[in-house]
């Protein structure tokens, strides 16, 4: 990482969890393409007042910095900062060499979410861990740009791949921890090939849910293998 953001995204990383999203996580996943920011999780903490404070000493060492509350479209003070994050759950740092999206809570996700998406983390951008693809698919959803439904259409075909192939020879530890990152009828599918029964049978009953909620794959693949509805 190279920059102002990234020193910031450098040094909070040095004292604090922080995971990479948006653009950037996307491309270190893997996509091609470009991103003209910066999005940052950093740790939630006991308060957001000291979250703040975090958050001010990182950015000490640049005068040219402000804060921008992206829900009013309008500058703020330091001050106001915590008022922005207990309404937004984010706030854009302007003023480098590109914007600094800092979330408190990213779009679709609970601050009680942050631990077990640090876990399932495995990339790294220095310290900074790089988001999975199934929590950062979720902060992309529910989204009206384009660039976030491209963004979402290439990280789910990974993961499907991804744990498609694990589910094919894991144990059932393994496969439930696996459907709680992803699940759809591919990987059910893919599930049915194991050889532990256990496995098999997270895998029907994966189909079976899918089924129930109508998703025409998972009924059709139902319907294949004779299992009732």
């Amino acid at each position: 990482m190279q920059g102002q953001a990234s020193q910031i995204i450098e040094s909070l990383a040095a004292e604090h969890r922080v995971l990479v999203l948006g653009g950037m996580a996307v491309i270190a996943h893997g996509l091609s393409r470009t991103t003209d920011d910066a999005d940052i999780w950093l740790e939630p903490m006991h308060s957001i007042s000291a979250w703040c404070d975090v958050v001010r000493d990182a950015l000490g060492d640049f005068q040219e910095v402000y804060f921008f509350d992206v829900s009013q479209h309008r500058k703020i003070s330091p001050a106001g900062l915590p008022h922005t994050i207990d309404t937004a759950g984010m706030v854009r740092v302007g003023g480098l060499d590109r914007y600094l999206d800092i979330f408190y809570q990213p779009n679709q996700l609970d601050v009680e979410d942050f631990d077990t998406a640090w876990n399932f983390a495995t990339l790294g951008l220095g310290k900074a861990r790089v988001m999975d693809e199934s929590f950062l698919m979720a902060t992309k959803t529910d989204t009206a740009r384009p660039s976030d439904q491209d963004d979402v259409s290439f990280l789910e075909k990974k993961l499907r791949k991804e744990i498609s192939s694990r589910l094919a020879t894991c144990t059932p530890s393994e496969a439930t921890l696996l459907f709680s990152r992803y699940l759809d009828h591919a990987t059910c599918e893919a599930a049915l090939t194991n050889p532990e029964p256990a496995v098999r049978e997270l895998g029907l009953s994966g189909l079976r849910e899918l089924a129930a909620g109508g998703n025409p794959f998972a009924i059709e693949a139902l319907k294949k293998r004779g299992e009732p509805l």
